[in-house]
């Protein structure tokens, strides 16, 4: 069981640069290459107790008008499911989770990429909330 290892939880939001990607062209060697286009992440203050994962729901605004929604289970079943995978194949080359490292266990929903200045708002039940304005 991986709960025991795991220090806390947060909301977060990813700051995803797809540089304009051709998504008809891509392949998978490309994403791992380019680190799948991660700019960055927002997060919240942690919480060392959480309510059950696999049924807490996420939700995302912009300039607050709801843009998406999702629960833990989205999260391959449950978030901490892509924290075992991943302790599992850093385990596979001999290496492993350090503490303090933070480990982005996927999306509730799908990526939405701004194209105006917003405000946008993340919030996990129970968890905690996350915003970011968009300049451009």
């Amino acid at each position: 069981m991986i709960q025991p290892h795991i220090d806390g939880v947060c909301a977060a939001i990813e700051l995803v640069d797809d540089r304009s990607a051709d998504y008809a062209n891509l392949d998978v060697r490309s994403l791992v290459a380019d680190n799948s286009w991660n700019g960055g992440i927002v997060l919240s203050q942690f919480a060392s107790k959480w309510p059950d994962l696999e049924s807490v729901l996420g939700r995302a605004t912009k300039d607050q008008v709801a843009i998406g929604e999702g629960h833990g289970r989205d999260i391959l079943g449950h978030p901490f499911n892509s924290v075992a995978w991943l302790a599992t194949q850093l385990a596979s080359r001999g290496e492993r989770l350090k503490a303090g490292q933070v480990v982005m266990t996927g999306s509730v929903m799908k990526t939405v990429f701004p194209m105006e200045d917003a405000s946008y708002r993340f919030d996990l039940a129970e968890v905690g909330s996350v915003e970011v304005q968009v300049v451009g």
